[in-house]
């Protein structure tokens, strides 16, 4: 007897779809295999498929309050012209709040862990102890040359870490978040780097995400943000860079043999026309690609399987071959990836790992089902998911998240939306 059983689904194990049924103890797969099984708490899978949760590597959760709020503007005016002045506004109640819609859009379309870089971040992280998700979370952090500034930013960085890394039985993980190599000078980020070392956890950072930023850098300091990161020893296995565009072969090769991960956010990258990332030639020189969405300013949706869809779609369009990127890599970038550039125990339906687990329906746009790896990448709309499982607890059942009140928190977010209009 599991304290849940997921039973007689199709499931995604070792890459490839086979029927078996899930137990969970705990928070963690306890079984994976064809036996009858039982649970205090049983979920019927047949005719189903159950995939591990997926990870979204790269957010801005409250950026769901500027959904629509601008549009159609290339990065830096997008950023100089109107996010950053509206952030100005910003109260930790309306991160709250705006981190309440995000998590209910992420869980609602199936993912079970999310990295967030933002402010206010003390009340994401409360949002995530109420909703029931799991979070990798830092402060985003900037110095801007400012050496009391760096001081000050370091300080708050670090005090959140303390204060919430491993909380809520470990849901959260709490980490360090330095913008950008041009928001933050070489020496803060130095700083940032030997802290996150002494603290023994992760840094997470934008890098190349525009050929505009790489030239700034390059003007600036003579090389470029790969090259400048890897002199400073901020790259190495514990550091997630996001984005990642504007890379040459030599700058592949250091991520590569520095164990960096890059956290690919393709739709958000097309809509500030930032570029399309060499996705199939970091996967073929073994560099860990996991997938975000960015924040929902930029995107618009936390919704992963846009992303997954998409980033099969570009790297055929960028190669120029159908087979550059095959359907199983992409939801393998979707889910272990994701939990692997954080080093969390998650994201694959095998015994041990932790138990963060989707259903999801077949429904009429799945059928004919051939494959059931190219049903879901390619013809999924996120709206099919039916239950989500998060530390071995269902807080998603029949499409409904069991945490949230989805009515006050949209109402409430109607409401903040005035304050941003008044400019």
């Amino acid at each position: 007897m599991f304290d849940v059983a997921i039973k007689n689904g199709l499931c995604f194990i070792d890459g490839k779809f086979l029927e078996a049924s899930i137990g969970i103890e705990g928070n963690r797969i306890a079984y994976v295999g064809r036996d009858e099984i039982s649970g205090d708490l049983e979920i019927d899978a047949s005719d189903k498929f159950v995939l591990p949760g997926l990870f979204n590597a790269h957010t801005h959760l409250a950026m769901t309050l500027f959904r629509g709020y601008a549009e159609d503007m290339p990065l830096m005016d997008w950023l100089e012209k109107k996010i950053w002045r509206a952030e100005r506004k910003l109260t930790p109640e309306d991160v709250y709040w705006g981190s309440m819609l995000g998590i209910l859009e992420m869980l609602k379309t199936g993912t079970t862990a999310f990295s967030d870089l933002y402010i206010h971040m003390d009340e994401v992280a409360k949002a995530v102890g109420e909703t029931g998700i799991r979070a990798v979370l830092c402060y985003g952090m900037a110095d801007r040359g400012d050496e009391e500034k760096a001081r000050r930013e370091l300080e708050i960085g670090t005090e959140f870490v303390k204060n919430w890394n491993g909380a809520f039985n470990g849901r959260i993980k709490a980490i360090y978040g330095p913008h950008a190599p041009y928001t933050c000078t070489p020496e803060f980020l130095k700083a940032v780097k030997e802290k996150a070392k002494e603290m023994e956890t992760f840094v997470h950072i934008h890098v190349s995400e525009t050929k505009r930023e790489v030239e700034k850098i390059e003007r600036r300091y003579g090389k470029t943000p790969v090259r400048l990161l890897d002199e400073i020893g901020f790259l190495d296995d514990k550091t997630v860079i996001a984005h990642a565009i504007w890379l040459d072969d030599e700058e592949l090769a250091i991520l590569k043999n520095r164990g960096v991960s890059v956290a690919h956010c393709p739709v958000s990258n097309l809509k500030l026309s930032s570029g399309i990332a060499r996705v199939t030639e970091m996967l073929r020189l073994g560099i860990n690609v996991c997938l975000g969405t960015d924040g929902a300013a930029s995107n618009n949706t936390y919704n992963l399987f846009e992303e997954i869809k998409l980033t099969s779609l570009l790297q055929k369009v960028k190669t120029g071959r159908a087979d550059a990127l095959k359907a199983r890599e992409v939801l393998e970038m979707a889910t272990k990836n994701g939990y692997r550039a954080y080093g969390l125990e998650g994201g694959e339906l095998r015994q041990g790992r932790l138990a963060d687990v989707i259903v999801i329906e077949r429904r009429f746009n799945h059928s004919p089902v051939y494959d059931p790896i190219h049903s879901i990448v390619y013809a999924s709309y996120g709206c099919e998911v039916s239950h989500v499982i998060v530390d071995g607890e269902l807080i998603v059942e029949d499409g409904i998240v069991l945490t949230i009140d989805e009515d006050k928190v949209v109402d409430k977010v109607e409401r903040l939306k005035e304050k941003f209009l008044e400019d």
